[in-house]
């Protein structure tokens, strides 16, 4: 049996990014904390009739989560990436393997030079505890 596989960025590809932040903070200590939000821009109008972004965002403070469909400038890392640029990369498991990390990263510094992508703050202050999501949500990206 084949897992589900969402459409990047659809309702289902965020309720399962909800839930996996949600499972993966259960399991840590109350003192984890971060806070992300990542825009997309130029999303397809199934996604986004009126062609506006379409984004996300997560607060981790004291052990709960402030999930939501929605943009936030108050967050310690904030990407904006054009949608189709970005599927690529959210498709892409690096299955652990640093050589494929390193092709990922490559692949999103391209994407920077190319005014496609741009990040505010830096995700190398995130407490490493949290873990590696990027990978378990490549995996359900159709």
């Amino acid at each position: 049996m084949s897992a589900m596989k969402y459409a990047f960025a659809s309702p289902g590809w965020m309720a399962f990014m909800h839930g996996l932040i949600v499972e993966r903070v259960a399991s840590l200590p109350r003192d984890v904390a971060w806070s992300l939000c990542e825009v997309f821009t130029d999303p397809p109008p199934d996604l986004s009739p009126d062609g506006r972004p379409i984004a996300w965002h997560a607060v981790v403070r004291d052990g709960r989560v402030e999930f939501g469909a929605t943009e936030r400038d108050d967050v310690e890392v904030k990407i904006t990436i054009d949608y189709a640029a970005c599927v690529p990369l959210g498709r892409f498991d690096t299955r652990g393997e640093p050589e494929r990390a390193a092709e990922l990263g490559a692949m999103a510094q391209d994407l920077r030079e190319r005014g496609l992508m741009t990040v505010r703050g830096d995700r190398a202050g995130r407490d490493p505890r949290a873990g590696n999501f990027h990978d378990v949500i490549a995996r359900v990206t159709a």
